[in-house]
């Protein structure tokens, strides 16, 4: 009898910064054969912020993994050595899509991924994104997605040619219009001013899809320690039909 792998959780908040708590959960989910989805956590230059980056490597193509695991490091690379401005967040897009493009020169094939990332710097946050992970706030009991998803489905609700929660549970919902593979590309660049007491969150596909928004809210607007909320959270996409890889990355801002 199989037994399947636990969610792997990771505790990502630096001491240095008492303002923040910082983890990320992840799980392959009960479908793929391989995990694709990436994340990490960097300090920006001069350990003045930080970078917190999430990637989702297109499962229906070839190279996925290697895609969203060149585009985090280059993207790592950038914001390290920026101070996580507007224009360092996206140089950090650009960079990882440019990575992508010498991957596919390097291996053949349309190798792609999602890439959503933020800076935070003295309670501001920039966020720069492509494709279709997504990047909630969740603030005084509901959730706000401040990304546009960068698909067929999101452009058609976008529209009003599809209703709102289309998103979810169209056939069509994989239809990426814009990601990290190399070809040019206009990162969606978000900014946001903090409040004690707010959780922002980089989530794949396969753990926003299951669930509803205020599902999203309740799972994350939750007192006790935050690598249990985050874990909780993952296990409750997963509980909920997650079928892709489900990962999250998320912080709370300390009151």
């Amino acid at each position: 009898m199989s037994v399947a792998p636990p969610v792997t959780v990771v505790d990502l908040t630096d001491p240095a910064d008492e303002g923040l708590e910082i983890a990320a959960a992840s799980h392959i989910g009960p479908v793929r054969k391989e995990n694709q989805d990436a994340f990490a956590a960097t300090p920006l230059e001069g350990r003045t912020g930080i970078g917190l980056l999430l990637a989702d490597g297109m499962g229906g193509l070839p190279g996925g993994a290697e895609a969203a695991a060149a585009a985090i490091a280059e993207a790592v690379a950038v914001l390290s050595a920026g101070d996580g401005t507007e224009s360092s967040v996206a140089a950090a897009v650009h960079g990882a899509n440019a990575a992508v493009g010498a991957l596919r020169d390097g291996m053949g094939g349309r190798p792609g991924t999602t890439l959503t990332l933020v800076t935070v710097r003295e309670r501001h946050a920039v966020i720069g994104h492509a494709g279709d992970s997504r990047a909630y706030l969740v603030r005084d009991g509901a959730a706000s997605v401040l990304t546009s998803d960068n698909s067929w489905v999101g452009e058609q609700v976008r529209s009003g040619a599809l209703p709102p929660g289309s998103e979810r549970r169209h056939p069509r919902r994989n239809i990426i219009t814009m990601a990290v593979m190399g070809e040019p590309i206009q990162p969606e660049l978000v900014h946001l001013d903090l409040n004690a007491g707010d959780v922002v969150l980089l989530c794949s596909d396969g753990f926003w899809e299951p669930l509803e928004d205020d599902q999203i809210a309740g799972l994350l607007d939750t007192p006790g320690p935050w690598t249990a909320v985050v874990e909780r959270a993952a296990a409750a996409a997963l509980d909920a039909g997650a079928t892709d890889n489900v990962t999250l990355l998320a912080f709370r801002v300390g009151r």
